[in-house]
């Protein structure tokens, strides 16, 4: 098609300044497409959302969907929405400002109002289709108010007062994705959730800006209300502070998102096939086709007005670059809602999101004006690193919230200082091991509010014991681990280890569930297990082993395809955690413990359970790589990238004297005899020298029945009887314990 300016035209668009900004897209789609492969009930839910919407077009008239508004005249909103915003923060930039926040609620108002700033840049001329044909369009005439109005809420869901902004420090903000949602999220059906970031992680090439949750995914029985809103980072919120000059007239990218939430698409929503007059189900938009990729990741057609990528529609029109809802920038662009979109929108509204406009619900969260109480701060602060070794300091940072902070009073048992008072960051030197208190108390012109975390504070000793023996982070026994010092590390909260019945070697182990719903969204999350400081200096042959079992996963297409890439990594550390050097690292095909390459993958729809020993690994760290000094830490460092469930278990630290324990069952020719027993059974086993032997015997609860041997047994073969009867055995498994030197091991006995 040879296309003509021939009047009305706009001058070029220039994109000073932005053309230099990384681009940013919209990762709505991908959210969709992922979702939809994942879940059936949700591609019938978009099905039935589709019927029904065509069922209310049938009726549809455009003069009711032209307000006063649309006239030059002022109109009250048909529909009031609450909101509430989340900013999740890691204390910088990104813990944008009450006025930051502000701003983008009144942008979304004149933009939803049709009453933004750029509307003189909307088009009407002439399309020259051929040598003597000629059609007028006007895409002004399309511009509709959508009649919707956003109110930061009021109330919370508890009925208190709020300015409709929560603040929650988390080292998620710098991977925002459907599971930092659920870390603060108020009741969907009553708030529109808006949740503000550093980072989207959705694995893509390109950046991300935000994305939204369609209307129907809450009809799509995935539990989906508790991400229901929409996500954004910070310097795509709002027009001040943080937030970037836009790639149009106004930084429309909220505007954008609240659309997909009100069930809008984008124009080239089938991008195989847009130019069908139904790409968007929204037939005053005119078809247009885009497929965004990485060297076209937004379209920028301002020079050209009268740009036309499909010649579908009767008559025809140039693309729609004013769509809010579409990927051009420039100064002509993203500066309109038409009138079908208006009527989709209030659709949704109507039989979606019912509850959020009425009368009854603007009461609950305070936006029907009758609220105007102004309220008391809320306290809140954090410290990245609060546990370290006596004799640091550990930072702690106030972001108090919900309104103006006069006065700050901190208070830190066992700290020095132990009180001080200002904003911070406060800086705390702790000298004795311990657990502490933190006390933080705030007061503006409207209240006070008092913030204490309980044993917030963990501080170790600088120079822990020597080991002796072993010393073990395991689930089978001794099930009070954790409380000498072995510290688990989340990214994501949501997403911890369990306690299962499979094992390496006992019958009990770590498990990392997989999310197959959620593959994409749990990518990057990282999953630590760190060890208490052990004084190494001096010490002979000292090593930090793990067993390890993953199946690896094939990602859906609809998100990249491919196998997924999980990370393995083992650290020590001499300087109580500050920071940590790098021993061990796995990652590619050789991750898997059930084989290479292809064998080494498993469909995320099977629940993979190492079924035997062959199925796990090993992780050994000794020798060079082990730094004998006064204080030692360890950590396991998993890398999670949509695969299968990974198991961690038989995690110890030791002394090796010659004889390496991974190798002592066969090495001593162990024997338990028999196995089965229902009377006795009888354990014998080799000594090449003489050495300290210990046997316990443990029931499955991790707690000691007997002590069997204690004491020095010369070079030979040895044996030791089990008696059912003396010991009072009832039927069931139980673990002998065996140490030999400074190595251990351990053997299942079943009792009839």
């Amino acid at each position: 098609m040879r296309l003509l300016l021939l009047a009305c035209a706009l001058a070029a668009a220039t994109l000073a300044g932005n053309a230099q900004d990384k681009p940013k897209q919209c990762g709505t789609d991908e959210h969709l497409a992922e979702q939809l492969n994942l879940n059936a009930e949700l591609r019938f839910a978009k099905n039935r959302f589709e019927t029904d919407f065509k069922t209310f077009m049938k009726s549809y008239k455009p003069e009711a969907y032209k307000s006063k508004s649309d006239l030059g005249k002022a109109s009250a909103p048909k529909y009031i929405i609450p909101v509430v915003v989340h900013v999740f923060h890691i204390n910088g930039g990104e813990n944008i400002s009450d006025a930051q926040v502000q701003s983008e609620i009144t942008f979304l108002n004149k933009s939803f109002r049709n009453l933004n700033s750029d509307t003189i840049n909307r088009r009407t001329g002439w399309l020259h289709t051929s040598p003597t044909d000629s059609v007028w369009f006007d895409f002004k005439s399309l511009a509709a108010d959508m009649e919707i109005e956003f109110r930061l809420a009021r109330k919370d869901p508890k009925g208190n007062c709020t300015n409709g902004i929560v603040r929650l420090y988390t080292p998620l903000s710098l991977k925002g994705n459907d599971d930092i949602k659920k870390l603060s999220v108020w009741d969907s059906k009553r708030y529109f959730n808006m949740w503000v970031c550093k980072q989207i992680n959705k694995g893509n090439t390109i950046g991300i800006a935000g994305y939204a949750q369609f209307p129907f995914f809450t009809q799509g029985g995935t539990g989906t209300s508790a991400t229901d809103g929409v996500i954004i980072i910070h310097d795509e919120f709002g027009n001040i502070g943080t937030s970037q000059a836009g790639q149009t007239p106004n930084v429309t990218t909220v505007t954008h998102e609240a659309g997909h939430w009100l069930g809008l698409f984008h124009p080239f929503q089938i991008k195989t096939d847009s130019c069908g007059i139904d790409g968007d189900e929204i037939f005053d938009t005119p078809p247009t086709y885009f497929n965004p990729t990485s060297a076209e990741p937004l379209r920028i057609h301002c020079n050209n007005i009268l740009y036309n990528t499909c010649s579908s529609e009767k008559p025809d029109r140039p693309d729609l670059q004013e769509a809010y809802m579409d990927y051009f920038i420039g100064s002509c662009a993203s500066n309109l809602f038409t009138h079908e979109q208006k009527a989709r929108a209030h659709f949704v509204l109507q039989n979606f999101r019912q509850q959020l406009w009425s009368t009854e619900n603007l009461t609950f969260t305070g936006v029907d004006g009758s609220s105007s109480a102004t309220c008391a701060p809320v306290a809140a602060f954090n410290s990245p690193a609060p546990v370290t070794c006596a004799g640091n300091k550990i930072t702690f940072y106030d972001y108090s919230y919900n309104s103006a902070v006069t006065s700050w009073e901190w208070t830190f048992p066992g700290g020095s200082p132990s009180t001080i008072t200002g904003k911070g960051p406060a800086l705390i030197q702790y000298n004795d091991a311990g657990t502490y208190d933190v006390i933080l108390k705030v007061t503006g012109p409207n209240g006070t509010d008092t913030k204490t975390f309980k044993n917030y504070v963990t501080i170790q000793p600088a120079t822990p014991n020597n080991p002796k023996g072993y010393y073990t982070a395991d689930w089978w026994y001794q099930n009070n681990w954790q409380e000498s010092g072995w510290v688990f590390q989340y990214e994501n909260p949501k997403s911890q280890f369990i306690r299962v019945g499979t094992s390496y070697n006992h019958n009990a182990s770590m498990k990392l569930l997989q999310d197959p719903f959620n593959q994409k969204n749990s990518i990057g999350s990282l999953v630590s297990l760190i060890s208490p400081s052990f004084n190494l200096e001096g010490s002979s042959n000292p090593y930090f082993a793990f067993n390890y079992a993953l199946a690896q996963a094939i990602l859906p297409s609809s998100i990249g395809g491919g196998n997924t890439a999980e990370e393995l990594k083992t650290y020590t550390s001499t300087d109580c955690g500050k920071t940590w050097v790098l021993r061990d690292s796995k990652s590619g095909s050789n991750i898997s413990t059930i084989g290479t390459g292809t064998s080494g993958v498993l469909n995320s729809s099977i629940d993979f359970t190492p079924s035997d020993q062959s199925k796990w690994k090993e992780v050994l760290i000794n020798g060079a790589k082990v730094p004998l000094n006064s204080n030692v830490k360890f950590k396991i460092e998993f890398k999670y990238s949509g695969g299968n469930n990974f198991y961690l278990d038989n995690v110890r630290v030791g002394l090796a004297t010659g004889i390496n324990e991974f190798k002592l069952a066969s090495q001593i020719k162990l024997n338990v005899s028999p196995n089965p027993f229902n009377t006795n059974t009888n354990i014998s086993y080799q000594l090449d020298q003489a050495e300290n032997v210990e046997i316990k015997l443990f029931d499955l609860l991790g707690k000691e029945v007997a002590v069997l041997f204690e004491g020095v047994q010369n070079t030979g073969l040895q044996s030791q009887l089990i008696e059912k009867n003396r010991l009072n055995l009832n039927a069931g498994v139980y673990i002998v314990q065996m140490q030999v030197g400074n190595s251990m091991l351990s053997h299942k006995i079943i009792v009839e």
